[in-house]
């Protein structure tokens, strides 16, 4: 067995002349003129002789009037914006306002946990212990170089 395939032989018969003519009058190219192809109503193309398309192109529709003063579509956009502001920005201020109160009531328990250690701590007593007055004297060089002095009298 050959792997040999023959190629089909073409159609060489001649086209059959049409037994009836085409209906309408014949018209020549040379006498119709140039042809302008444009889009038909079924979405195929139709041929239009370039002198009967309109020279003048179609108008277009006139714009609708533009509406008296402002847009309402706008300015409720811009309201949201302003209170989406108003809104970020009153947040940060209480925010603020909370962060100084809580400060505030942090500082003033320190402090009185300082008194009631310090009451504790001496017994109740009020004057009568002996008083020290301590000097610190902190001098700092270059590279990270501190000197202490401590002196009490």
């Amino acid at each position: 067995m050959s792997d040999f395939m023959p190629r089909p032989v073409r159609d060489l018969t001649p086209p059959v002349p049409l037994s009836q003519p085409l209906s309408g009058p014949v018209e020549l190219a040379a006498d119709r003129g140039p042809v302008v192809y444009v889009p038909g109503a079924h979405g195929g193309y139709v041929a239009v002789r370039r002198e009967d398309l309109p020279t003048v192109p179609a108008e277009a529709p006139a714009a609708p009037p533009a509406p008296a003063g402002l847009d309402p579509q706008a300015q409720r956009t811009a309201a949201r914006g302003v209170l989406a502001a108003g809104a970020g920005v009153g947040a940060y201020f209480g925010a603020q306002a909370l962060a100084v109160a809580l400060d505030v009531l942090v500082q003033g328990l320190i402090a009185a946990g300082v008194v009631v250690g310090v009451v504790l701590a001496t017994g109740g007593r009020r004057g009568g212990g002996d008083t020290f007055i301590t000097h610190h004297h902190v001098t700092n060089r270059w590279f990270g170089r501190s000197t202490t002095h401590i002196r009490n009298r």
